[in-house]
């Protein structure tokens, strides 16, 4: 938005003041003279040396409305918006009939986000001038749109081209506008239409970027910020709106330089902070991002998902006392779901005696999660609770398999219970440490009817038998960052004294062509139709080997050998630099040497099973 902070033309309003000496004070020509020379600098942008030239002409006449409202104009081009309210205020205490002087304190209190009251200057500043002038119109469409009054904003903004072609800003505006009605044709079109009548506005570049991002186009949008940070190199928001992009296609190190000027520009910015540590923790830079969480929550302590990741941070780093209460905060982003918080129950948070007691545990997240969590059932019942679990449908029959636990679903009605718990709340609840980890595997147990079903389907063989699962749930967060995908586990499965079994139950594009083209890897992803089967599939082989997904955790819970794929920077469950896990006993961790490079992990699985078959083979006396 194009705001009006020109000083204005023409002579000061001067009067003399009552009892005033002439020799003591400068003449009325003097006035003027000092009046001009400010105006001067400040048309030049010499902000200091205008504002002294102001108040030396408000000391000698108090009642200057150009004077007192100059100085709120000059505090508003500095950022400090509260001063220009005052200031402007002031002005109007001398002459509320100025129509600049409401369209300034309007944009002043835009830029606080006071919205109903920016409205209002705006209406008066209308008032005063009339429905004709097209600044005016703009300044009031954009702020009925940040109050989400978007009929009212468009017509504004209509009037406002009609008035005036060829207004840039008010183009851009529209198009905020449009996107906002989600009519992102039009919005393309009013943003192109800015660009092309003025084409160094920044806004609009930044504005069809985010439109361009939206619309699932992130090369364009870079390409647009990119623009944008050139035409207008302190549009911190537009470096912020940079940053992100990049963080989000995985090109972390050009997205830290970018969030990073975002920062500099202005350091009260508390986002960037966030974005920047993210940014630092994919990089393995644990405790610099720690740092940026700490000042984004410094700057904005209403900022759950600093929180969030700070305790995701320090859970990471093995500090899980400090992390259990920021994982808490998970609540309270836009990531999770909270099904059972308003079920008019208090959570059980480990203080509350249990015993006696119904809780209710639910599950959360991943599948992975509530199998990792599973382990806690029996401790809480050894604490004399009578325990609900409410599980996702593939997952019932595994569960069911637990000792004393009462099962429910979405789909059935609840039975009366006093407490609950999110599964993923019981580490904290619990107080584990590294130390305590519940691991006694197996924890759970194939029901017997699977098992009979797949010791009958799968091969009776003297060769190592291994399944494999290369993906996860591809609705995660850069999932394509933790799943190296079934090419990439290629090299690995040439070797031809392995039978390979494929536990993958969804099969993303290209994996079936790849299975035919390699009939030693036997797919069974058909014939699995539960966690039950997957456990039963687990339980008759000897080893596993995935990325991180559900299927380990499975056979970490089932005390099976299970050897896990792991990106550079992984899920904080598996801590940093060891090849053990406190969670599973059984589990083997191969590890991204550097950011990316899945060939390094390959190479290193390959030689352990080389060594594994060979193992396998001399034990049945090959």
């Amino acid at each position: 938005m194009k705001n009006k902070h020109r000083p204005p033309a023409g002579k000061l309003p001067l009067a003399p003041q009552p009892g005033a000496q002439a020799s003591s004070r400068p003449t009325l020509d003097e006035l003027q003279s000092i009046f001009d020379q400010a105006l001067a600098f400040h048309r030049a942008g010499l902000l200091a040396e205008a504002e002294q030239l102001y108040r030396r002409v408000l000391d000698h006449q108090p009642g200057s409305f150009d004077c007192q409202h100059l100085l709120g104009v000059i505090s508003y081009q500095r950022g400090d918006c509260l001063a220009a309210v005052r200031q402007i205020d002031a002005a109007l205490k001398i002459n509320s009939r100025i129509a600049d002087a409401h369209l300034n304190r309007g944009n002043a209190l835009k830029k606080l986000k006071r919205f109903d009251e920016a409205l209002a200057s705006y209406d008066k500043a209308i008032v005063l001038r009339g429905d004709h002038d097209p600044q005016l119109l703009n300044c009031r469409g954009s702020v009925l749109r940040d109050l989400e009054r978007l009929e009212e904003a468009l017509a504004d903004l209509d009037l406002a081209i009609a008035l005036r072609p060829d207004f840039s800003e008010a183009f851009n505006n529209r198009g905020n506008i449009l996107k906002d009605m989600e009519l992102p044709d039009a919005a393309l079109a009013d943003y192109d239409r800015a660009i092309a009548l003025k084409p160094d506005n920044a806004d609009a570049f930044n504005n069809r970027g985010n439109l361009h991002k939206q619309l699932g186009q992130d090369e364009q949008a870079l390409i647009d910020y990119a623009k944008a940070t050139t035409l207008k190199p302190d549009y911190a928001e537009a470096f912020y709106n940079y940053g992100t992009t990049l963080y989000e296609l995985g090109r972390l190190d050009a997205a830290r330089t970018q969030l990073a000027h975002a920062i500099a520009l202005k350091p009260d910015y508390a986002e960037a902070f966030y974005n920047h540590g993210t940014t630092l923790m994919a990089l393995g830079r644990i405790d610099d991002a720690l740092a940026d969480f700490a000042k984004a929550l410094a700057l904005k302590p209403d900022y759950p998902d600093a929180a969030w990741n700070r305790g995701l941070g320090n859970l990471l780093l093995g500090r899980w006392r400090e992390g259990w209460p920021d994982y808490e905060r998970r609540w309270q982003t836009r990531q999770t779901p909270t099904p059972w918080h308003a079920c008019g129950r208090p959570q059980w948070t480990g203080r509350e005696d249990i015993r006696g007691k119904t809780l209710l545990l639910h599950s959360e997240q991943g599948h992975g999660d509530t199998i990792m969590a599973a382990r806690f059932v029996r401790p809480v019942i050894a604490m004399g609770a009578r325990v609900i679990v409410d599980a996702p449908a593939p997952l019932r029959e595994l569960l069911e398999q637990i000792d004393g636990v009462a099962l429910t679903g979405p789909a059935e009605a609840v039975p009366a219970f006093d407490l609950y718990c999110p599964l993923m709340s019981l580490p904290q609840a619990l107080n584990v440490t590294l130390e305590t980890v519940p691991a006694d595997v197996p924890y759970l147990a194939a029901p017997a009817a699977h098992l009979e079903k797949w010791r009958r389907r799968l091969p009776n063989s003297d060769g190592l038998k291994v399944g494999i699962n290369w993906a996860g749930n591809p609705a995660f967060l850069h999932d394509e960052s933790r799943s190296i995908g079934l090419a990439g586990m290629l090299p690995l499965l040439a070797q031809s004294d392995v039978r390979f079994f494929a536990l993958q139950k969804d099969l993303r594009d290209g994996d079936g062509e790849i299975l035919r083209r390699h009939p030693g890897i036997e797919p069974l992803s058909s014939e699995i139709e539960s966690f039950a089967d997957t456990a039963a599939i687990v339980t008759h082989l000897d080893l596993v080997i995935s990325s991180d997904t559900s299927v380990v955790h499975l056979a970490g819970a089932l005390g099976r050998p299970v050897w896990i794929l792991l990106q550079f920077v992984p899920d904080w469950r598996w801590l940093l630099d060891r090849g053990d896990s406190p969670w599973y006993p059984t589990a083997r961790l191969f590890r991204q040497a550097e950011l990316g490079d899945w060939s390094g992990v390959i190479e290193k699985v390959s030689a352990e099973l080389r060594v594994a078959a060979a193992s396998c083979r001399s034990a049945n006396g090959g």
